[in-house]
């Protein structure tokens, strides 16, 4: 039997996928890394709301430094570094990894998707050094704690490549369970106020 062709219908609502996820890399900040960053506080180190907040303040404001060009990404990401031996690293998507063949369609889609999904990752990864620098600041974080963070994350980004509902579950767990809120990821184009994430 051969390949079953897309319908109208969901070559539409694969086009409004690509729409909005390129929203969310232009319209920032991209909430989900809160709330993954936040969960794997509370799931590795027993944080609870107040400890939390405080770790979230602080990359709201590494995020305002950045942005006013008081600190640079690759100095923090060398202060992480020279504490635990690795840092967080961003790696570009190009169409080299693209599987699929060039010029069909899922090829067009998958290229659609890499200028969006590169920008929601370079933005991910600045977030991670940030967080990972706060601990190190805010509560004395060494080697062994910050790697048992990573390691959670890494563990949770699997999770969550699998399944991107994974975070709402998070999110009413750190409700529930922990006592902070965090803006549920949405559209941003309906979005009118900035995620927890960078304070806004």
């Amino acid at each position: 039997m051969g390949r079953r062709h897309l319908t109208p219908y969901e070559i539409k609502q694969q086009c409004k996928h690509i729409a909005r996820e390129a929203r969310m890399a232009n319209r920032t900040p991209w909430t989900a890394m809160g709330i993954i960053c936040g969960f794997a506080l509370y799931k590795s180190e027993g944080f609870k709301g107040q400890r939390i907040s405080k770790i979230t303040s602080a990359v709201a404001d590494y995020e305002r430094r950045w942005q006013n060009a008081e600190i640079t990404q690759e100095q923090m990401s060398n202060r992480l570094s020279e504490k635990v031996g690795w840092t967080i690293e961003y790696k570009e998507y190009t169409e080299a990894d693209i599987k699929h063949r060039k010029g069909s369609y899922d090829y067009w889609l998958d290229r659609a998707q890499l200028d969006p999904q590169n920008e929601i990752n370079k933005q991910s990864t600045r977030y991670m050094i940030w967080m990972f620098n706060a601990l190190m600041d805010e509560y004395g974080y060494g080697k062994e704690r910050l790697t048992r963070v990573q390691e959670c994350i890494s563990e949770m980004l699997g999770d969550y490549r699998l399944s991107k509902t994974t975070v709402l579950a998070w999110r009413k767990t750190l409700l529930e369970e922990a006592g902070i809120a965090f803006e549920q990821p949405i559209d941003p184009l309906d979005q009118k106020s900035g995620s927890f994430m960078t304070g806004g």
